[in-house]
């Protein structure tokens, strides 16, 4: 993973959260208060864009060590160590909580307040016995992993691997809130470093052997280069997956990725063929910007010139793929309107999928059918409607909300296009 001072996106067409999180790449975990521009996973598709980054407290509060936590909910037995607490001088509290037992022994801290950590171990991840038993399995993976230079390690296919295909699947070592880090940091830092001792010893292994970009604390800077940041239970926190992290940027990724917020599990797919000895990417940001757009970001945020096939391009080539992006942008708000004076029509929506395919956005394709069928259904063409409502649900597909919900529309429109919300919706064009 590339090495950065700043928070960014890490965000794909068919990869939404099945619950409340949205997941960004994190490399400088305590800049979080003056720099962290969120942007929602399952928005991607749209043209929004960045929202505004969190703002530093005005007077933020003081940590201090709380030896006697006050009294407070009874926490919860699965915590395999003490808890080990501080709080600020408005009295909230952030605690350590570990269970060395999580995930068939892989093991997770938490450094979070008491209460979310209470709502935690009601997850599906801590009830449901066997929920994990095929997941941190790399005995056998599609990829190896490779030095690249000047970029660090990289994931390589070791196998052709087709879209959709499993390429790992991880639960986190570590969950912290980012308001935990108070500005005594070497306080934080101190409580940071009982997550990752009160881990098991494989564990520890596998976080040491993931990349520190900066000079420092080894573990906060191993978390500060490869964790993810997200909201989490209303309040925003940093994920550590030490498998995810290894996947490279690229304008043009061949991988998508679903975050599970009841298993905790986080999964990559390949969101096209790929090919024996080709790297296995992700990107970190809002594919729906320009070259220029997505130069400055990532030089921003990262550091880094992109030097992938699109930014390498040709300035022709670079400006046409431009123009299409700002096409893409402009159908996506067409046929988003369902209003009156809505222009949506099912040319438009094919118009929509051509642009995606011209533009490599593999993992769109589901989305740009998903489009189609409810513009053919909104003007009473059901038989084009259930057509592409299959193809969207056969390439996986996510709007402005989870698979999942987007999954359950499509299946409703396939079978009662006339009973669905969107049938002539838009009369007859």
């Amino acid at each position: 993973m590339h090495s950065s001072v700043l928070t960014t996106t890490f965000t794909l067409f068919l990869c939404a959260n099945a619950g409340n999180i949205d997941l960004e790449i994190q490399p400088g975990l305590c800049n979080i208060y003056e720099k962290s521009p969120f942007v929602n996973v399952s928005q991607i598709i749209k043209p929004d864009g960045l929202q505004e980054p969190i703002s530093r407290p005005a007077e933020a509060p003081r940590a201090s060590e709380t030896p006697k936590p006050k009294k407070r909910k009874k926490l919860s037995t699965r915590w395999t160590t003490k808890p080990s607490c501080i709080s600020d001088e408005a009295g909230q509290e952030y605690c350590v909580f570990t269970n060395a037992n999580f995930a068939n022994g892989r093991g997770i801290s938490f450094f979070t307040t008491p209460t979310i950590a209470e709502n935690v171990k009601d997850l599906p991840a801590f009830q449901e016995m066997g929920i994990h038993d095929n997941i941190n399995d790399f005995s056998n993976p599609p990829w190896e992993v490779r030095n690249i230079p000047g970029r660090g390690n990289g994931l390589f296919a070791t196998r052709k691997l087709e879209r959709g295909d499993l390429i790992l699947a991880d639960t986190p070592l570590g969950v912290y809130s980012s308001d935990a880090f108070f500005p005594d940091y070497e306080l934080g830092y101190k409580y940071l470093r009982k997550t990752y001792e009160q881990l098991p010893e494989e564990s520890k292994k596998i976080l040491l052997r993931t990349a520190a970009h900066n000079p420092g604390d080894m573990i906060m800077e191993r978390i500060n280069t490869n964790a993810f940041a997200g909201e989490f239970e209303g309040m925003n926190h940093f994920f550590l997956y030490p498998e995810t992290a290894l996947m490279n940027h690229d304008c043009r990724p061949n991988a998508m990725y679903y975050h599970n917020i009841s298993t905790l599990v986080h999964s990559a797919h390949a969101s096209r063929t790929i090919n024996i000895g080709e790297e296995i990417t992700i990107t970190y940001l809002n594919l729906l910007q320009s070259n220029n757009e997505r130069q400055e970001t990532l030089k921003m945020i990262w550091g880094f010139d992109c030097d992938c096939k699109l930014c390498s391009a040709s300035e022709l080539s670079k400006a046409r793929s431009d123009l299409n992006i700002e096409k893409i942008n402009e159908l996506h708000t067409t046929l988003s309107d369902w209003s009156s004076a809505s222009e949506a029509t099912p040319k438009l929506a094919l118009n929509l999928l051509s642009l995606y395919e011209k533009e490599h956005l593999h993992a769109a394709v589901g989305t740009g059918h998903m489009f189609a069928a409810l513009a053919y259904n909104a003007v009473g063409d059901t038989k084009s409607a259930v057509k592409h409502a299959k193809l969207a649900l056969d390439a996986g597909m996510v709007s402005s909300g989870s698979v999942v919900d987007d999954g359950k529309d499509m299946t409703t429109l396939i079978e009662s296009p006339k009973g669905h919300w969107s049938y002539m919706r838009r009369g007859s064009r």
